[in-house]
């Protein structure tokens, strides 16, 4: 397998997608884009002057976590976003992004830290560096399509550091939590009740370490996340069995993985990150890709560009909604010739 890139929109970062639309943030507007590189703006959110004109300048940008961090339609036609300690809500005839509240603690939750399910209702989960461990870390959500939250659940201090991850499960009909980061706080745990309560899916070791999961019929996969703060901890593709649920190993990978996901076709794409940790192989962010889920092949890697990885990690983002498509859309961050591009690409045999 290749993949082939067939448009680039730099300074755009795709952030929902599906068979009918691809939506891409460009500092503090939404756009609607097509394959031909032409765009039309949804909505913008309008966060100061002050702020409106550093985010022109992409270091600044990514150092002060400025522009659109998170996108989910929800019922109405509408959307709910998140941006810096914010969130956000515009209606389907609206051109704006309005303030409907905003983050108990953190710049924002996890790039899969925020869902909707099938009854429509919002989840996030509350990610900040927490280095102590002093801080309460909770999952919120809005049953009224994004306007108001209220807290769900809520580990104590010292439970765990952060929530990686909050995703709707539609195999299962269920939600999956994950949260990190020491061996002990790494979790994934499952809720057949909206939220309310959460069932320990499996725990105790780097090997539940995730940012995203990827949803087949029979299986659940994700990439472990063993960062710069592991040591020498190897990072792996892992394949939890829907029956028996046993976590598998399925191969090693060059660092700890920021990104997975599916498309329509059953492909599976996996990508590393670059922390600059003494666990990772090189400097560059890697894709992986799967036509069964059991065998993996690499289609590509960026290098990390010069910049600190404080300033941004050198990863590849993957869109909400891409399971709806064939084709592949992708955000490169903090890596050399695409700091922050959207890609548009194909995969061929």
């Amino acid at each position: 397998m290749r993949l082939v890139i067939r448009q680039r929109y730099p300074n755009h970062r795709v952030l929902w997608v599906d068979h009918e639309r691809q939506l891409a943030a460009c500092r503090n507007t939404v756009y609607r884009m097509d394959a031909v590189g032409r765009r039309e703006a949804v909505a913008s959110y309008h966060p100061g002057l002050p702020k409106e004109l550093l985010s022109h300048f992409r270091p600044i940008r990514h150092l002060l976590r400025l522009g659109f961090h998170n996108l989910c339609p929800v019922a109405g036609g509408g959307w709910v976003a998140v941006v810096k300690r914010t969130l956000l809500k515009s209606n389907a005839d609206s051109r704006t992004f309005r303030t409907v509240g905003h983050l108990r603690k953190g710049n924002k939750p996890g790039f899969k830290g925020l869902c909707v399910d099938d009854c429509g209702r919002v989840y996030y989960g509350e990610y900040c560096l927490n280095f102590h461990r002093r801080e309460p870390i909770g999952v919120f959500r809005s049953g009224d399509c994004g306007e108001t939250y209220a807290l769900m659940h809520e580990f104590p201090p010292g439970d765990v550091r952060h929530i990686h991850l909050i995703q709707w499960d539609p195999y299962s009909a269920c939600l999956w939590l994950g949260t990190g980061d020491a061996d002990e706080e790494c979790r994934l745990y499952r809720s057949r009740d909206y939220g309310r309560t959460w069932i320990l899916v499996g725990g105790g070791s780097q090997k539940w370490r995730a940012v995203g999961l990827c949803f087949t019929p029979n299986a659940v996969y994700w990439g472990t996340d063993a960062g710069s703060d592991t040591g020498l901890t190897t990072n792996h593709l892992m394949r939890l069995d829907r029956q028996t649920t046993q976590p598998e190993r399925l191969i090693e990978i060059q660092g700890p993985c920021h990104a997975i996901t599916s498309l329509a076709d059953g492909t599976l794409l996996a990508a590393t990150g670059v922390e600059r940790g003494v666990n990772e192989k090189d400097d560059r962010a890697h894709l992986w890709a799967s036509r069964n889920g059991l065998d993996w092949e690499e289609l590509m890697a960026w290098r990390k560009d010069l910049w600190h990885p404080w300033l941004q990690f050198g990863v590849v983002h993957f869109p909400h909604g891409l399971e709806s498509r064939r084709d592949v859309h992708l955000t490169t961050l903090g890596v050399r010739g695409g700091a922050e591009t959207y890609l548009i690409a194909t995969i061929e045999d």
